[in-house]
């Protein structure tokens, strides 16, 4: 993988290094810390593992490497029946070994969700938006700041707004911030069909949803499947809806297919399972949705900054996908995926890939864990190729013996990444004007 890379170093990190990753040698560069806000000195006091920070890794692809990215990204496309074809040939195998790895879990039957919920980290101003005719639900810290610009936060799977708790606070005082519970999680409507959570209607959401909370653009904010989203809203709709874009645990999309090798296949192989009938909802809500221990804190998922998040925290994650509808919800999204990636005969398919095509115009953040268990870091390589240098350009940042979680495994620290570059947005727009 032909990536160039430095090293920014946050006090207490290790000392000054040469790294090595991928053939490529450079040296390590330094950079300060900025300001910690009272919401994230107050957390850190509460909890000090919060405040734990992991060596940062800048991720610059070299130039022959963009260009050649470039030129396959102009060409993706879907499977087609091969592929489809393919993956259902190869899903009894998963499907089989999935009910023998989890037959301990799945005979204990879903189980009682939890007896109470400790109480949320702020006060709750919610609100329910009607979009694409159903009702999503809504959160901001407190209250809402409607004078200030929209930061709108997405969510992945299997999670709801609690997983921006951190930054939500953080950023309350500077923006209108809302998080969402997308289309089928906690408090937000489920609709049944598998076609109601295909890529181009969760994107449609997105844009309504701005505008129902009487804005017309946003920083959106993302991770993992709200990443997805966020990538497709970005190409769908451009600058004018999606200002400035911070996406987590999610590569860019259409570069990542390019990028797509055998030992990603093997990481993503859980996708075929959830095509399973009736087997992959069984598994999420199991033993009280037990499963949420796995996914966020027990190795090799889960958060690895020990104490980052507590048995308080996950109670969140098993109450939401509890509801009634969640977990087929939660699922459907990852059925209706497969048919864009492979047939892309839903209604909106085909503007998702041209979406995944376009170079985006629009400045943008990406952070990434090294040790995302789902997600593997060749994903990252030649990501330049899907942005107009002119729009601002993507900053690429890994951060070391991180999981998947990237904002809650050392939230302070995303936080202070998060404000330092918006910062520097800022610095760069006034002085353009």
């Amino acid at each position: 993988m032909l990536v160039t890379l430095s090293r920014t170093l946050l006090p207490g990190a290790a000392p000054p290094a040469v790294l090595r990753r991928g053939g490529v040698r450079c040296k390590a560069d330094h950079s300060g810390k900025p300001a910690v806000a009272a919401a994230s000195a107050a957390a850190a006091a509460a909890n000090p593992a919060l405040a734990r920070q992991a060596p940062v890794l800048d991720l610059v692809s070299a130039p022959d490497v963009v260009q050649r990215k470039r030129a396959e990204l102009a060409g993706i496309a879907p499977g087609g029946l091969s592929k489809a074809l393919v993956y259902a040939s190869a899903a009894p195998l998963i499907w089989l070994g999935g009910l023998v790895n989890n037959a301990p879990l799945l005979l204990k039957g879903q189980g009682a969700p939890p007896a109470r919920l400790a109480p949320p980290p702020f006060p709750l101003h919610e609100e329910f938006v009607t979009v694409n005719g159903l009702r999503l639900h809504c959160v901001s810290p407190r209250r809402r700041n409607p004078g200030k610009p929209l930061m709108l936060f997405l969510h992945g799977f299997p999670e709801l707004w609690y997983s921006w708790r951190f930054q939500m606070e953080e950023f309350a005082a500077d923006y209108d911030v809302v998080a969402v519970d997308q289309r089928g999680y906690n408090d937000s409507d489920k609709p049944p069909s598998v076609s109601d959570y295909r890529l181009a209607q969760l994107a449609a959401d997105v844009q309504e949803v701005v505008k129902a909370l009487g804005h017309e653009s946003c920083t959106l904010v993302a991770h993992d499947w709200g990443g997805l989203v966020a990538w497709t809203v970005a190409g769908m709709y451009g600058p004018k809806l999606v200002e400035r874009l911070i996406v987590m645990a999610l590569p860019h999309s259409g570069v990542g297919n390019t990028n797509w090798d055998w030992a990603q296949a093997q990481k993503s192989s859980y996708m075929l399972l959830f095509q399973a009938p009736l087997l992959p909802e069984a598994f999420l809500t199991s033993d009280g949705a037990a499963s949420m221990e796995t996914f966020f804190s027990k190795q090799p998922a889960g958060l690895i900054n020990s104490g980052a998040i507590t048995q308080d925290d996950i109670a969140w994650y098993r109450a939401a996908i509890l509801k009634p509808g969640a977990a087929k919800a939660a699922l459907n999204y990852y059925r209706a995926l497969l048919r864009t990636v492979t047939l892309a005969d839903q209604p909106g398919d085909q503007d998702v890939w041209s979406a995944l095509r376009t170079q985006l115009a629009m400045p943008t953040l990406l952070l990434h864990g090294e040790k995302d268990v789902a997600l593997g870091e060749k994903l990252l390589t030649g990501v330049e190729a899907a942005f107009d240098p002119a729009g601002g350009g993507v900053e690429v940042k890994m951060l070391k013996d991180c999981s998947h979680w990237v904002q809650q495994d050392y939230p302070l620290q995303v936080n202070s990444i998060m404000r330092d570059w918006l910062r520097r947005q800022d610095e760069k727009k006034g002085a353009r004007q």
